[in-house]
């Protein structure tokens, strides 16, 4: 066993080979850490630091999960600005300074910036898609608040109208009341209460029509979603409910939210949920879990409120602390 052990070459798990998919600053960041992780002094829980430490010893030294430190070093996630950050300032500490690194903090935050506006074609299609899907949504959300907009004009006169044969009717009855009635009279009384009761009455229209659309928007998304998943996608998939969740309503969200449930799909719903309640504000949260609620998803619901209540900087985040300084 020690035999083994002395043979193997210290932080060899850095020794990531990088897929040919990868795109440029992404590979050079990923360089950039595996040769940052060589200069970590770890220390186990009992105290010992380990001349060959694995990466899972790596990993819980630097406070993130095995899977996401073996992302980072393959170059297939960028980092958070604050894990990259703590990552160079551990390192930086164990190898007695930053000129021993090859690097400068502000060059490896640069550099993390960089991949992380660094985009594949998918992405840019992906998300011009979205955007595309979203001003269509736009567009007939517009055309419905003209037609609400018509039908309350169209109500609004109808509501005058009856109140203007109501005076007609009352005057009407003063005026028999003091005046003898004769035979042609009554024949033009009747004219004119006919013609009273056969006022235009609005045909109601039921809008369904939004609602199949928000449906069929949140269909081809889970759809997309499914394709990219037997594809074995999982950035993709990310940046697709990403840019979802950015440009749909709350109601089109919800629709999304259910249609995944029903195709079994909880995982990418999960992930949905989270990402909305990260990055949209309290009211299109709250409009959101009460479309899930209407929809008796109230898991979902629950859900997307207590995730947007807990993460840090969300606006419902924001307005607790503020009451509870109050």
């Amino acid at each position: 066993m020690t035999a083994r052990s002395s043979s193997r070459r210290p932080f060899a798990w850095t020794e990531k080979d990088l897929d040919a998919d990868v795109l440029p600053d992404k590979r050079r960041l990923a360089k950039t850490l595996q040769g940052i992780c060589r200069h970590l002094a770890v220390t186990a829980p009992n105290g010992e630091t380990p001349a060959h430490p694995t990466q899972g010893q790596a990993a819980k030294y630097l406070n993130v999960s095995e899977s996401a430190l073996t992302r980072y070093l393959h170059g297939q996630h960028v980092p958070a600005e604050q894990v990259t950050a703590f990552i160079f300032d551990t390192a930086c500490r164990d190898a007695g300074g930053g000129q021993n690194l090859g690097i400068t903090r502000e060059a490896l935050l640069e550099l993390r910036a960089n991949a992380e506006q660094e985009r594949c074609g998918n992405c840019s299609r992906h998300r011009e898609a979205v955007h595309a899907a979203g001003r269509k949504l736009k567009a007939m959300q517009e055309d419905r608040e003209r037609s609400e907009r018509t039908a309350e004009e169209r109500a609004r006169e109808l509501l005058e109208s009856r109140q203007r044969v109501s005076a007609l009717k009352r005057e009407a009855r003063l005026a028999r009341a003091a005046q003898p009635v004769t035979e042609a009279g009554q024949e033009e009384g009747r004219r004119a209460a006919q013609t009273a009761t056969l006022l235009p009455v609005p045909r109601q229209q039921e809008d369904r029509q939004q609602s199949g659309n928000e449906t069929a928007a949140a269909r081809n998304v889970g759809l997309r979603a499914e394709e990219l998943l037997r594809g074995g996608r999982p950035d993709s998939i990310l940046a697709l409910l990403r840019h979802t969740a950015e440009a749909y309503t709350p109601a089109e969200t919800a629709s999304l939210v259910t249609l995944l449930r029903t195709r079994e799909q909880d995982e990418l719903a999960d992930n949905l949920v989270h990402i909305y309640a990260r990055d949209r504000n309290d009211r299109d949260v709250m409009r959101a879990a009460l479309m899930l609620h209407e929809q008796r998803a109230i898991a979902d619901a629950e859900a997307l409120l207590r995730t947007a209540a807990s993460h840090p900087g969300s606006a419902l985040s924001r307005a607790e602390r503020t009451e509870t300084s109050g």
